[in-house]
C-alpha cells in the first residue's frame, strides 16, 4: 500500500513538472523561428527596400518592401510559421513579378532580425505597424491583406481593425487552441496555452471580400479548419478554393489549382 502511494506521489510530481515545463517553454513548441545576424544582407533579383519599424514597447521589427514598376496596389504578406525573410522573400518576388503589386512582408518577433518579447497582443499589433506603413503609400482600397498559415492570425487581426480592399487566407487554422487539442488531445491545452491566437472570432467581424485557399490533404492544419472559417465568414463576397490533393507546404506544386486561384484574386 505504501509503495502504491509512493508511486502515485512520484507520478503526480512528474506530471506537474512536465506540465510546468510545457507551460514555460511552449513558445519554442509553437514558433519555429531562427535568428538572422543584424548585418545579414538579403539578396533578391527584384527591387526591394529593407524596413525597420519600431513598436510602442521599443521592439524593432524587420520587413521587406518589394516594388513593382507600376503597382496596382500592395499586398501585406503575413508569412507562415517556419522560416524567415531570407526564405519567405521568394513569395514577395513571385507576387510582384506575376501580378504587378508591391509586396510588404515582415518577420514576427524572434524571427530573423525582428526583436522584442513575445506577448500575444504586442505581436498582433506589430502587424498594424506594417499596415500603417502600407497605408502611407497606398489608399486602403488598394491594400490586400494576405495570411499564410500562422500569418492568418495577424491577417484577420489587421483586417478587423481596418478596411482594406480584400483578405486572402491560405492554409490557416481556426485557432491555436483547436490545433493544440487536435495534436495533443491528452494535454489540458485550455489551461496551458498562453498564446490564444484565433481566426474564428475575427472572421465573423470582417465584411471585406475574403478568399480562402486550403489543401484537402493538409496534415498540419486540416482542411476542415479552412472550410469552417469560410462558413463563419460574414464577408460581403467570399470564395473558397480547395486545392485537391494539396498538403500544407506544397500548394504551389498544383499550378492548375493554386495559381488559378491567385490569378482570379489578383488579376
Amino acid at each position: 500500500m505504501k509503495k502504491a502511494r509512493r508511486f502515485f506521489k512520484v507520478l503526480l510530481v512528474l506530471m506537474a513538472i512536465t506540465l510546468g515545463m510545457l507551460y514555460l517553454f511552449q513558445e519554442k513548441l509553437i514558433f519555429y523561428s531562427s535568428k538572422l545576424p543584424k548585418d545579414f544582407q538579403y539578396t533578391f533579383e527584384t527591387e526591394f527596400e529593407e524596413l525597420f519599424l519600431t513598436a510602442k514597447d521599443g521592439a524593432v521589427l524587420n520587413g521587406l518592401h518589394f516594388k513593382a514598376k507600376n503597382p496596382k496596389g500592395v499586398i501585406l504578406y503575413n508569412h507562415g510559421n517556419a522560416g524567415e525573410l531570407d526564405s519567405w522573400g521568394k513569395w514577395g518576388e513571385l507576387l510582384v513579378n506575376r501580378y504587378s503589386y508591391d509586396v510588404v512582408i515582415w518577420d514576427y518577433r524572434g524571427y530573423g532580425k525582428s526583436k522584442g518579447k513575445r506577448r500575444q497582443q504586442l505581436m498582433l499589433d506589430d502587424g498594424l505597424l506594417f499596415y500603417n506603413y502600407c497605408n502611407e503609400l497606398f489608399s486602403e482600397d488598394l491594400i490586400t491583406i494576405y495570411g499564410r498559415s500562422l500569418g492568418g492570425f495577424f491577417a484577420t487581426h489587421i483586417t478587423k481593425k481596418h478596411q482594406p480592399r480584400q483578405l486572402v487566407l491560405e492554409s490557416t487554422p481556426t485557432s491555436i487552441l483547436k490545433v493544440a487539442n487536435e495534436s495533443y488531445p491528452y494535454l489540458p491545452s485550455n489551461w496551458l496555452l498562453k498564446f490564444r491566437f484565433q481566426n474564428d472570432g475575427n472572421i465573423s467581424q470582417i465584411v471585406e471580400p475574403t478568399f480562402f485557399i486550403h489543401g484537402t490533404e493538409d496534415d498540419l492544419i486540416p482542411f476542415e479548419h479552412g472550410r469552417r472559417l469560410y462558413e463563419l465568414s460574414k464577408a460581403k463576397s467570399k470564395q473558397f478554393y480547395p486545392v485537391e490533393g494539396g498538403n500544407h507546404n506544397d500548394l504551389s506544386n498544383f499550378e492548375d489549382k493554386y495559381f488559378k486561384a491567385l490569378d482570379e484574386i489578383f488579376n
